[in-house]
């Protein structure tokens, strides 16, 4: 499986990285205050105003009990202001789809664990953005909304704080070229 991503990754770069005059590289560092819960990259190749974004998340299953991992790409249009260039608004469109690995309940009563059934799910969501740029180094602060639609029957909490959570909010820290 990591092959076969790898695999993805550098033809997508070799691909995007070929494309336009001038594109701008940029890698991700997704939610790393919440890394206890998930961890995930993403690689944006940006053209002037737009950006195309190619993401990986892993869930490690933490509160709540839902581990896997999530694919997907995202489209960007950015909004420079006139008079401050360091800062970027943006507005995003997503596709993602992921695996949902399955897990057996266990513990006893406070610290019992539900069965989470395994199974693929995918979706799409939008929203808008900030991007503060400090040289080659940036944060950024992005919010909206989500769907996902799963093949294995889920529990609420996978779409309330899961994988398919309904509010999408992300805090990025990156490097650009």
């Amino acid at each position: 499986m990591k092959k076969r991503i790898t695999t993805l990754f550098l033809t997508i770069f070799i691909v995007a990285y070929s494309y336009g005059e001038n594109p701008r590289l940029a890698y991700h560092l997704s939610n790393p205050l919440g890394m206890y819960q998930k961890t995930g990259v993403k690689l944006e190749f940006r053209q002037n105003q737009t950006g195309l974004l190619f993401f990986v998340n892993q869930y490690y299953g933490n509160l709540p009990d839902y581990p896997g991992t999530q694919l997907g790409m995202e489209g960007r249009l950015y909004l420079i202001p006139a008079l401050n260039k360091r800062s970027e608004f943006f507005f995003y469109g997503k596709l993602l789809g992921g695996y949902q690995q399955e897990r057996e309940a266990y513990g006893d009563s406070f610290f019992a664990h539900a069965y989470v059934p395994g199974g693929m799910y995918y979706g799409l969501g939008g929203g808008i953005g900030k991007h503060i740029n400090f040289n080659h180094f940036f944060i950024e602060f992005n919010g909206g909304l989500k769907g996902i639609l799963s093949t294995a029957k889920q529990e609420l909490p996978f779409y309330l704080a899961g994988p398919g959570s309904i509010i999408d909010l992300h805090f990025n820290l990156g490097f650009q070229l």
